[in-house]
């Protein structure tokens, strides 16, 4: 009813929450596109992001809300701008109330029909040199990353994992919650992240899955008490980002006595998750981020594009239905990016 259809992108500026969820797939239910935004962000750089994808909404926690003004100042002639927040506030509707305005929102708008190309989610990586870059995630391969990581893991209905890292990176969303929703399973939502509030979630909900990136690992593993709390219903942590010292993983599997610490590879434009480390060789293959995922081809090449033999240095290179397409309004780099027709 506000306008946004199909091919228009809705960014999100906002911590955990359910209405995170519920703005990822409304946008898609209308055939529109996400774009979740990293909050750490200044308000230049969320500026920089709306305008290239030339976001038509924008829904944004209340606790955001002076960095997304501040960011969408003179824009807001051309952005929906909506809240989550209990009050009103000036220049921002409230997400509630555009909710609830059409009373049964499926008799409203129907469900958009969706090609495996079009694209589900817009999320700007930030590189080592210039302007942050749009990854276009399409529907297919959201779907065949879920495939992979479900077959991998082999999550089912009866999982609870907890997602406490950002759901705007692929770790919270992707490695934990979206894989989990397509098992038909349950996902735990942390605002933001604290250490303690994690364990006492394991122990108390008996969570059998969640993703940490290193700094997260080493926060738990540094609480006073963390080897004497019952954390036996964990059974897979996925982590990935840094090698850590032997003494440190056997710490984690007595501390998590039926996890598989399952080291990973991955990217935004592979919708996370590439490679894992498989649960036998956690401590005889420590370093390695282990073997591609299901329907996933992974070389290393040298400078011209020639694969190097085993123990010599290369460039990763991946391919498959799960890679990204391309870059948002950007061919030159999306070009550069798949020179020999893989990923670099």
């Amino acid at each position: 009813e506000r306008g946004v259809g199909a091919g228009d992108v809705v960014a999100l500026l906002s911590y955990n929450c359910p209405e995170f969820l519920e703005t990822v797939f409304a946008a898609n239910h209308a055939g529109a596109i996400a774009m979740p935004i990293n909050w750490r962000l200044a308000a230049p750089e969320v500026r920089y992001i709306l305008e290239h994808s030339e976001a038509r909404a924008l829904v944004c926690d209340e606790a955001l809300l002076e960095l997304a003004a501040e960011a969408t100042q003179g824009l807001e002639a051309a952005v929906l701008r909506l809240s989550i927040s209990d009050t009103a506030s000036d220049g921002w509707e409230r997400l509630a109330d555009v909710r609830g305005a059409g009373g049964d929102a499926a008799a409203v708008a129907p469900w958009a029909a969706a090609g495996a190309d079009d694209v589900h989610r817009l999320m700007y990586t930030s590189g080592t040199t210039g302007r942050p870059k749009g990854v276009m995630l399409n529907h297919a391969n959201l779907a065949w990353k879920n495939l992979a990581h479900l077959v991998e893991f082999g999550f089912h209905a009866g999982d609870l994992g907890l997602a406490c890292g950002p759901l705007y990176h692929v770790g919270a969303l992707d490695l934990t919650t979206t894989t989990l929703i397509a098992a038909g399973a349950t996902v735990v939502l942390h605002r933001a992240f604290d250490a303690a509030a994690v364990v006492d979630e394991l122990e108390r909900s008996r969570v059998t899955t969640v993703w940490l990136a290193p700094a997260m690992v080493n926060a738990i593993m540094a609480l006073p008490d963390v080897e004497q709390r019952d954390l036996s219903s964990v059974r897979v942590i996925i982590n990935g980002g840094e090698k850590m010292p032997i003494p440190l993983i056997e710490r984690i599997q007595r501390t998590f006595p039926s996890a598989w610490f399952a080291d990973a590879y991955g990217l935004t434009e592979t919708v996370s998750g590439d490679t894992f480390l498989d649960r036998d060789s956690i401590i005889t293959k420590l370093g390695s981020v282990g073997r591609p995922c299901l329907h996933l081809e992974l070389d290393l090449w040298d400078e011209d594009g020639r694969s190097v033999p085993a123990g010599e240095k290369g460039e990763v290179v991946l391919r498959g239905p799960k890679v990204f397409r391309g870059y948002w309004r950007n061919p030159e780099a999306t070009e550069a990016a798949f020179a020999g027709g893989w990923f670099h």
